[in-house]
């Protein structure tokens, strides 16, 4: 819409402009009201009729081509400059009130127009610069974490914004006081892995090794062996799959949570539980959900499946108990 009405402004200009500079006479004397601001003169209007050109031409350019933006502003500001006169003359009595609607298809409307795209054109070029951005960024988090994230291009393609959005609620995964790094990764891993999606769980587990957590932990945490984790990942774990079960048991737990940690501790629990289910929910509900079934730890390549992993926890508890 922005490039047909830039196109269709800039040609309207254009034909106005080429018939000052042709036939100035025949305008002159066929355009309703001209006469009566004052005597013809070839010459001005020749040269009015070559700022219509030129407006008109930067408003073609501009319907195929960012590079006309700072030239239409020109135009516009040129339009806009022109209709204030008009204005101006009738509020001084210079000219009839009648005129401004005379006027109004003529003077007022291409400068409401030229304005209109400019500012369009503006958020367009914001838009395409902002894509551009994030795409670059996802990129390079792809690059890095050797993950598939087209489902965030989706977003970016259909409306950047909604990535900004949905970047604000990530801060919850910086919050981390007071809890060992392995609980936190404990929480978040077992909080992912009930969304059952392999590329996140995949991805949970890469970062957590590149911040040091033992490739035999994550492996025990994967497989539910208790008996092979620290005792502060098995209190994240044990507590995360309490809160998602909503079982009676999670209140025992968080005492036992708030008495290691604090309140703060619990709370940077939470948030990595929160955060870890987000992206499978999302990446589900676009459509790119893939169900867990092979992790790599360490290096190894392992099956992992949803109900083998279920099964184990069930065990583990009933030694537990």
């Amino acid at each position: 819409m922005r490039s047909f009405l830039a196109s269709a402004l800039g040609f309207g200009l254009l034909f106005n402009g080429l018939i000052m500079f042709a036939i100035p006479a025949a305008w002159y004397a066929n355009i309703p009201g001209i006469a009566e601001t004052g005597p013809f003169n070839a010459h001005f209007v020749r040269d009015i009729g070559a700022a219509y050109v030129v407006c008109g031409l930067v408003f073609v350019w501009l319907a195929f081509a960012w590079a006309a933006q700072a030239a239409a502003q020109a135009g516009a500001l040129f339009l806009a400059l022109h209709a204030v006169v008009h204005l101006w003359d009738a509020t001084a009595g210079r000219e009839h009130a009648l005129q401004l609607l005379i006027d109004a298809p003529t003077v007022f409307l291409p400068a409401i127009l030229a304005i209109w795209i400019i500012a369009r054109t503006k958020e367009t070029r914001r838009t395409v610069m902002l894509k551009w951005f994030l795409r670059q960024q996802i990129a390079a988090f792809e690059r890095t974490w050797n993950y598939d994230a087209s489902y965030i291009r989706e977003m970016i393609d259909a409306d950047p914004r909604a990535v900004m959005v949905f970047g604000k609620v990530q801060g919850l995964n910086r919050y981390r006081k007071d809890l060992p790094p392995a609980a936190y990764c404990a929480a978040g891993l077992v909080a992912v892995m009930a969304e059952d999606c392999g590329p996140c769980t995949q991805l949970c587990i890469d970062m957590a090794q590149r911040e040091g957590i033992d490739p035999d932990i994550l492996r025990a945490i994967v497989a539910r062996d208790y008996a092979a984790m620290p005792e502060d990942v098995v209190l994240a774990v044990r507590f995360t799959e309490a809160t998602f079960r909503h079982a009676g048991e999670a209140d025992e737990l968080r005492e036992e949570v708030l008495r290691r940690w604090g309140k703060r501790g619990l709370m940077s629990l939470a948030f990595s539980m929160l955060s870890a289910r987000m992206y499978p929910t999302l990446k589900y509900a676009l459509g790119h959900g893939r169900s867990c079934t092979r992790l790599i730890i360490g290096g190894e390549a392992g099956p992992v499946r949803r109900e083998l992993t279920e099964a184990n926890t069930v065990r583990a508890k009933t030694v537990a108990a």
